[in-house]
């Protein structure tokens, strides 16, 4: 008792002094509490919910670093961001960095410079990484997104399931927490398992959001049906309107912008500065609306984001759940709003089985590619190579749009591993002894002589043994050239002065095999398929929530595992059956409507309708949750139209 007394004591006094709260949301001082008194803890918080802070204020008393594994580039800068605005060290490791800085930031993080480390779990397992964990004093680790561990979760990433096995030799004892705003029973029950956690505290505080009023708009006029809903929710404040492709969001921006609407798109096409400003430019109020793809959101906290627009149908409940619940964070009234028609889900089920193909198609796709890769039956993978996917499509006969799929598949399955090059890359293998290269260096032209001097700095002796890459922009930027300067400068110390061997990447993944070939594809039908018909089912799930009769948030909150789960009484099925109960006709809509031109009270709605007291007020409650009547600001005990 004394030991929670003080953690609260504690905590409240970080919370104050970092972020200017007083007091801890629900389940929040639980989950602290529960880490700082060293028990492993799941926290299962809807999104909005405040689940950062389970790990941060505790990071800021703990006397260690906290390390946090998090999926996204966007999400980590956007987190340590906001922690060193309020006051707290923090910094992130992630692929938009050179090697050179990232070597750095872990060592000052050996030397005690920050509270808070973010990176993607991909990193735990470079050499690097497995070289610096030795020496840092971790005293909590914190898993982000924890639903990325489990294939039953609506965005599994096989380099999660690896987590707790890699920090298994990390001196001293660590505590651990995991996060997650998606989780079904399934889910929390895989997360509990993977990260080895013994009878570990969970604290749940319900999926249910009072503020937010789930609606459906089920129609063959998806585009009209989404500007009204958009043109209304501008009233309110901005919003974001979600869609399936770039191309959609391009449409959709123009048409909101040209109604009078300003929009701008959101998607991985545009350039890392465009996003951005964006970005920025809707968190400052610029324009009330961005159009994007699911790419958009993770991280971005815009507590008066009034709607959520899906033109598309998301594949999962749970992404809809958390895309969706960036609506209303400051816990005023918000609109999440799905535009569906029957053919979204048949559109959704051909993607989906195209996304995942079947073992013959991988079979053929896995022999290609060891042949491609040189790869004799037996033989070993030693180093990521670069493959090109048009050499890979003729060999094949797969088209490309198949190979990325498949490729994607046997990832997941553990076959190979991609490293995707998010930037060109320039790798360099020197041909020549170090001797002999730093006796060419002082024989040539002092210009020539100083520029591959720096060239070989930045390689390293690794580039003596293998073929090594470095992003194009940083080498730029360290031997002060243009790009056609550079690869004609190592075009003539390839061909000409025969010192290396180099290979240019531009846009090309690196895929390494994570085993000898084998003469078959090393899985099975049940391995190929398994995951494909989870979320073939989880489909079925969406398409059910589109289409219930029922009330949206129970759907939502049962799915999720809560039960003794009661009616919202704030959706559309629920405003829908309040209709029924007060036999409103449009003809009767259409008799309000002309009443309600100017303010009027109940009773001077009942003398010019002649309607009784039980059911004017059946319409009124009505009226009022399809938010098509108000009160008058000028005398507040009378209704007008809203329109």
């Amino acid at each position: 008792m004394q030991n929670y007394h003080n953690n609260l004591i504690d905590a409240k006094k970080k919370l104050l002094e970092h972020w200017g709260y007083s007091t801890f949301r629900d389940g929040q001082q639980e989950a602290i509490n529960s880490v700082l008194d060293g028990k492993e803890t799941l926290v299962l918080f809807p999104t909005g919910g405040g689940k950062s802070l389970c790990y941060q204020v505790p990071a800021t008393i703990l006397d260690g670093l906290t390390i946090v594994v998090s999926p996204l580039v966007a999400l980590m800068q956007d987190q340590v961001e906001q922690l060193h605005r309020a006051g707290i060290r923090a910094t992130y490791i992630n692929s938009t960095i050179s090697g050179f800085e990232v070597e750095q930031r872990l060592i000052n993080a050996r030397n005690g410079m920050y509270k808070l480390l973010y990176l993607a779990p991909e990193r735990l397992e470079t050499p690097l990484w497995q070289h610096m964990v030795q020496d840092l004093n971790i005293s909590l680790a914190a898993v982000d997104e924890a639903h990325c561990i489990s294939q039953w979760g609506h965005d599994f990433r096989p380099s999660y399931r690896k987590i707790r096995g890699l920090m298994e030799t990390v001196p001293g004892s660590i505590r651990w927490m995991a996060l997650t705003a998606t989780a079904t029973p399934e889910v929390r029950d895989d997360i509990i398992e993977n990260l080895n956690f013994r009878d570990p505290v969970v604290v749940a505080s319900g999926f249910k959001r009072p503020n937010l009023k789930w609606w459906v708009n089920q129609t063959e006029q998806k585009r009209k049906k989404m500007i009204r809903a958009v043109t209304k929710g501008a009233k309110q404040g901005s919003g974001i309107v979600y869609a399936g492709t770039r191309k959609e969001c391009e449409k959709i921006a123009d048409l909101l912008t040209h109604r009078k609407i300003r929009a701008e798109a959101y998607h991985a096409g545009l350039s890392s500065e465009e996003r951005q400003a964006v970005q920025k430019g809707w968190l400052e109020n610029v324009f009330p609306v961005v159009v994007a793809t699911n790419a958009f959101g993770m991280g971005i906290d815009k507590p008066d984001c009034r709607f959520v627009v899906h033109y598309d149908m998301p594949y999962t409940l749970e992404a809809y759940y958390q895309e969706a619940g960036r609506a209303g964070r400051d816990g005023r009234q918000a609109f999440p709003v799905l535009i569906y028609k029957e053919s979204d889900y048949h559109t959704a089920k051909a993607r989906l089985l195209r996304s995942y193909p079947d073992l013959e198609t991988l079979e053929k796709l896995y022999d290609s590619l060891c042949d491609q890769l040189n790869l004799a039956v037996g033989s070993e993978h030693d180093e990521p190579e670069p493959l090109s996917i048009e050499a890979l499509s003729k060999r094949s006969s797969l088209s490309p749009g198949d190979i990325h799929a498949g490729l994607k598949v046997l990832e997941r399955l553990e076959i190979l591993e991609i490293f995707n090059t998010s930037k060109p890359q320039l790798g360099i293998q020197f041909t020549v002894h170090q001797d002999i290269l730093r006796q060419f260096i002082q024989q040539v032209k002092p210009a020539k002589s100083e520029f591959l001097d720096l060239l070989f700095r930045q390689y390293g002796p690794e580039s003596f043994t293998k073929m090594y890459y470095l992003d194009l922009p940083y080498l730029r930027e360290k031997l002060n050239v243009n790009r056609n300067a550079l690869l004609k400068a190592i075009r003539v110390f390839a061909e000409q002065d025969q010192l290396l061997e180099y290979h240019f990447i531009d846009g090309e993944p690196l895929v390494k095999l994570m085993e000898a070939r084998r003469s078959r594809i090393p899985a099975g039908k049940d391995d190929v398929e398994g995951y494909r018909n989870i979320l073939l089912t989880k489909l079925d799930q969406i398409k059910a929530y589109a289409e219930t009769s029922g009330c949206r948030e129970s759907f939502l909150r049962i799915y999720f595992g809560e039960s003794g789960v009661e009616p919202c009484g704030e959706c559309d099925r629920c405003v829908a059956s309040v209709k029924e109960g007060a036999g409103l006709s449009d003809k009767d809509l259409e008799i309000i409507k002309d009443t309600l031109a100017v303010p009027s009270s109940i009773r001077e709605l009942a003398d010019k309708t002649g309607w009784g007291r039980k059911k004017l007020n059946e319409i009124i409650r009505f009226l009022i949750l399809e938010d098509s009547i108000r009160k008058s600001h000028e005398d507040p005990g009378k209704f007008i139209w809203n329109g």
